[in-house]
């Protein structure tokens, strides 16, 4: 009994031995919580990525007839690697009219801690149009005194970014990102874009349009790449016809029946170029969030997909 006594309190201290040693390291294993603009900043790099494009403000201005009609915009912004900056810098750049042989006045956007606070503040320089991921100026180039400043703060859902000083009237006097658009406000002329984030999608077209199983000849047209806020893609056919297939996630700010509430949809296109106009042939919708969509008119048909079925996984 005596022996067992003497283990008993030998596994004792031995334990208290353990724990003692272990205790900082369960501590330390605790973790720290870090600052709300470290978090904050994290989201706003992350959302600000992509392509955006204001096709729906301006199709519906023309439809609506608004005199302040707003310019069509496309706009990308990416990181700017390797950039002295700092670790969240990024290019803002793209192009008028839907069309990228004019270029819209290029920006740098840099993202950092404002100090001695919890919020985010972003500088933004104006750059050269048409300036690309690989002709970013180094830091050295840039003037402070250029620099326009905003500060972010969160929204419900979104994140506004308003500015400390006034800013040139080619960089965007207030931004506000969300998980689906990107608004930016002018101050001259006082204009607000509201650009819609971009999906990118692949699409192919088959003339004739074989359904149903029949043992028919046709013709692909492949590898057509466009976005879903109006992207538009082009092919000619063997008999020289030149055809334009088109996407558009249409998010609609008014209602096409009286008193009935119109969803929004993901529609497809396929038209025509006769010369002298555009003869559109069909098209088709689906609900916005699909990730594909086709058209068949048995003469043609288009499908479009954001992945292709070449990798997708087989399921039941």
């Amino acid at each position: 009994m005596k022996i067992r006594r003497i283990l008993s309190q030998r596994a004792r201290h031995l334990l208290t031995l353990v724990c003692l040693v272990l205790a900082p390291a369960i501590s330390m294993a605790q973790g720290q919580d870090s600052e709300t603009y470290e978090r904050d900043l994290m989201v706003i790099a992350t959302l600000l990525q992509g392509g955006f494009d204001n096709a729906n403000q301006s199709y519906f201005d023309v439809r609506g007839d608004r005199e302040d009609k707003h310019r069509r915009i496309h706009q990308v912004i990416e990181p700017a690697p390797d950039s002295e900056l700092g670790e969240h810098v990024f290019l803002v750049s793209g192009y008028w009219d839907s069309e990228p042989g004019k270029p819209t006045v290029s920006q740098l956007w840099s993202l950092a801690p404002e100090p001695g606070t919890a919020t985010v503040q972003m500088r933004m320089w104006t750059l050269e149009p048409g300036t690309g991921i690989d002709s970013v100026p180094a830091a050295d180039e840039l003037s402070a005194a250029d620099a326009c400043e905003l500060l972010w703060r969160r929204e419900a859902a979104q994140f506004r970014a308003t500015p400390r000083m006034t800013c040139a009237e080619d960089l965007p006097s207030e931004v506000v990102i969300s998980e689906r658009q990107l608004w930016m406000s002018f101050r001259e002329p006082a204009q607000d874009f509201q650009l819609h984030r971009t999906r990118r999608f692949e699409c192919y077209a088959d003339i004739p349009g074989v359904g149903g199983g029949r043992n028919e000849a046709y013709d692909r047209y492949d590898g057509l790449q466009l976005h879903d806020q109006g992207g538009q893609a082009w092919f000619t056919d063997k008999e020289g016809r030149r055809f334009r297939v088109s996407l558009f996630l249409v998010d609609w700010p008014i209602n096409n029946y009286e008193g009935i509430f119109t969803r929004d949809s993901l529609v497809v296109y396929l038209s025509e170029d006769l010369g002298e106009s555009m003869k559109e042939h069909g098209y088709a919708f689906t609900v916005p969030e699909a990730d594909r969509i086709g058209l068949n008119l048995k003469w043609a048909l288009v499908s479009c997909y954001m992945n292709s079925n070449r990798f997708e996984t087989p399921f039941m």
